[in-house]
């Protein structure tokens, strides 16, 4: 049971859970590290009853180490929506991806081309077996760097082929390092197709998600399992992937490196993600 004085603190907003993003918000700019502070503030809220939500475009596969060893933290939302996973028992609670057919037609694009392509499914990172085998000549993220050092990614050959014999849907894509003079022409292609979203995308590298996903449709599954709904909730983000969930939540919270639209749409502005803006908010709102 928690102390009068907790309850009181929480019971302050209202706030019941608190949706996190990774990158460019909790994570430090490596986007491999959570700081000690930031760190300190999610268990203190954890014990404290608080719910805490990882929300993210991530694929679980690729989730910092520093969530993954807080048990309590049991309810994930990755690749922006496409799955969510209670991981205390493994179960699935909500999945939208491409499907197997929209999948081979993408992974068909690019195929034995050489080109860097994360494929995010079935909560685990797939990489063209001849591109795995040569993985360090690409210019890829640090966090990306780190996953494949620890040898995390599947090498698959024929991926179009083994995704839709095996009835797959990818969650997302993420391409790095394209060519120059093939960066335009894959992005009209997948632009072409009529299923995909391309987000925030600048040369040389492309993310895509299914066309039709929406993260708050995600959440609102999730909230509705917990008894929970938007007014009981904080988001923390940074991103135009969480401008949605900034404005429906109760309190919405940009970090102080975020873009301008997003801080306009926000119902505060703290500190940035370097800067222990996580912490600082859930100090202000929360725990203090």
């Amino acid at each position: 049971m928690l102390a009068t004085e907790e309850l009181s603190i929480m019971n302050r907003y209202g706030i019941k859970a608190i949706l996190l993003d990774f990158d460019g918000t909790l994570l430090q700019n490596d986007q491999v590290f959570i700081s000690l502070k930031n760190i300190e503030a999610i268990k203190r809220c954890v014990d404290s009853g608080i719910i805490i939500i990882p929300s993210t475009g991530r694929n679980a596969d690729m989730f910092p180490p520093q969530i993954d060893e807080i048990k309590d933290i049991r309810y994930w939302v990755t690749s922006n929506g496409a799955r969510v996973i209670d991981r205390l028992n493994d179960e699935i609670i909500y999945q939208f991806t491409f499907t197997p057919d929209e999948s081979s037609t993408i992974m068909k694009l690019f195929e034995g081309e050489g080109i860097y392509c994360e494929i995010a499914a079935e909560g685990k990172i797939f990489l063209e077996a001849d591109v795995a085998s040569h993985v360090y000549d690409f210019k890829v993220p640090p966090h990306h760097v780190w996953y494949v050092g620890a040898k995390r990614p599947i090498a698959q050959a024929n991926l179009a082929e083994y995704f839709s014999k095996n009835g797959y849907g990818i969650e997302k894509l993420n391409f790095y390092d394209i060519k120059p003079d093939r960066f335009m022409s894959l992005k009209k292609q997948i632009e072409g197709l009529g299923f995909a979203r391309i987000f925030g995308s600048k040369a040389p590298d492309i993310q895509c998600f299914p066309s039709r996903l929406d993260r708050a449709q995600a959440l609102e599954v999730l909230f509705e399992r917990l008894g929970i709904s938007f007014a009981d909730v904080m988001s923390i983000g940074d991103s135009e992937l969480d401008s949605d969930l900034l404005r429906k939540s109760k309190l919405g919270v940009a970090v102080g490196n975020a873009s301008d639209e997003v801080k306009k749409i926000s119902d505060y502005v703290t500190a940035s993600n370097q800067d222990n803006g996580v912490a600082l908010a859930i100090e202000k709102f929360i725990l203090d």
